[in-house]
């Protein structure tokens, strides 16, 4: 995560082509803009980014100098670094109304909110690691994951409740 550089960015880029993930995700620095928008701008397939950025402003920044194409970029903002919910909304109310993202693009980073997927009505899913984070990793305890995808939990909370290891 955000551990490649100029120099190494689009060689880990092409390697990834040939696994046919669904993207790649935080190359490199998130305000290396320069690193972040040449990669993007030979890569064919989407880019992720946008889960250590903590403000609307620095969206608005990552978004006119990143060079993720809305066609197919993703972003994964992550409600808990956003200054809450109400910071999360503005930088996706932000991105839609000025930014011209369509829906689909976003993605709330990590199963600590993966309940923000429930009421968004932009998005339809949720970037969940069952490796890293714990104790907030994965899906909640129970959960059935059939081809990448797991149905939120019909419990209270914003998703972190469901992970007993917690």
């Amino acid at each position: 995560m955000n551990s490649y550089r100029a120099d190494t960015a689009p060689a880990a880029a092409d390697a990834l082509c040939e696994y046919g993930l669904w993207w790649f995700e935080d190359l490199c620095d998130p305000l290396d803009f320069d690193t972040q928008a040449a990669v993007a701008a030979c890569h064919p397939h989407p880019i992720a980014a946008g889960e250590a950025l903590f403000s609307d402003a620095e969206a608005h920044l990552f978004d006119r100098h990143g060079g993720l194409r809305r066609a197919h970029g993703v972003l994964v903002f992550d409600p808990a670094h956003c200054y809450g919910l109400p910071g999360h909304l503005r930088i996706l109310d932000a991105r839609l109304a000025t930014g011209g993202w369509p829906r689909h693009a976003f993605w709330p980073h990590g199963g600590t909110c993966s309940r923000c997927t429930w009421w968004q009505p932009w998005g339809w899913g949720a970037e969940v690691n069952p490796l890293a984070f714990a104790p907030f990793r994965g899906a909640a305890d129970g959960s059935c994951v059939d081809a990448g995808m797991a149905k939120l939990p019909q419990a209270p909370g914003i998703g972190f409740e469901g992970h007993g290891e917690a």
